[in-house]
């Protein structure tokens, strides 16, 4: 039997993330594409907010395809055969993007509590909703055990944010708040979904592209998070989320050189 990994308060120190030169990368990447083009352009918004809705999901193990996805977000069609919590999952993931693309939302414990509150309607009990868990909870695929008490929870909380309010660099903030989120566990369910909306907070706060996960690589995302847990070591999740960063990144750019040529084209 493999050791178990209780909770590390020292994991919440660790504010070194990212290197000079993977911060000259990611600050590359929003050089090819800003924010402000994501955000002015709907289609993109829609397409990739998609991606992120269906992804977030698929992470948590929910069974809806991309297409059952698209079919309940924009018409409100269920997918025969499956659970309502799948489609309730869903739809609370939709409704937390559109708020964090369209509000001005600042990386905060008040933004946390606001947004476990949208993505656990239905998810967990009422009473439980953007309120600290006052319980034990067993992570899945994983020998981590994390802390009980109420009291605790709350603790580490307030530590988490008042160390991420000193952190200077917005990428080493948004791995630094989501890695630890995910960590403390400290709702009764819904964590790793409200961690990634959260470091898409930072990111958006700082003026930076957001990040949106890829439906190829959801065992890397779930390797990466054991990996942090049971070692506080950010290396897999830097990579996983560079993969992902750069794909979106990469095809976006793509689309813009192909409005260009046919632009180009039609002025021949």
């Amino acid at each position: 039997m493999a050791k178990q990994t209780t909770y590390n308060p020292n994991y919440l120190d660790n504010t070194d993330i990212w290197t000079p030169n993977e911060i000259k990368l990611l600050e590359e990447l929003n050089q090819k594409v800003s924010l402000k083009k994501f955000l002015d352009n709907k289609s993109y918004i829609d397409k990739f907010g998609l991606d992120f809705i269906h992804t977030s999901a698929l992470i948590e193990g929910n069974t809806y395809d991309k297409l059952d996805t698209q079919a309940l977000i924009q018409y409100g069609r269920t997918a025969g055969g499956k659970k309502y919590s799948d489609a309730k999952m869903i739809l609370n993931l939709r409704d937390a993007y559109d708020i964090f693309i369209t509000q001005d939302l600042k990386p905060s414990k008040q933004t946390l509590k606001d947004l476990h509150y949208i993505l656990s309607a239905e998810m967990v009990a009422h009473n439980q909703r953007a309120t600290p868990r006052d319980k034990e909870v067993a992570i899945t695929g994983c020998d981590y055990i994390p802390l009980a008490s109420k009291e605790k929870l709350e603790d580490e909380l307030n530590y988490l944010f008042k160390i991420s309010d000193t952190i200077k660099n917005p990428f080493d903030k948004a791995l630094y708040i989501h890695n630890n989120l995910a960590y403390l566990q400290y709702f009764a369910d819904c964590n790793k979904r409200t961690a990634r909306v959260m470091l898409n907070v930072v990111l958006k706060d700082s003026s930076n592209m957001i990040y949106i996960p890829d439906d190829e690589n959801v065992k890397e995302y779930l390797k990466s998070i054991v990996s942090y847990y049971e070692t506080g070591d950010y290396t897999l999740f830097k990579n996983y989320f560079i993969d992902s960063y750069k794909k979106v990144i990469e095809m976006i750019a793509k689309i813009e050189r192909s409005r260009e040529d046919e632009t180009n084209f039609r002025k021949q």
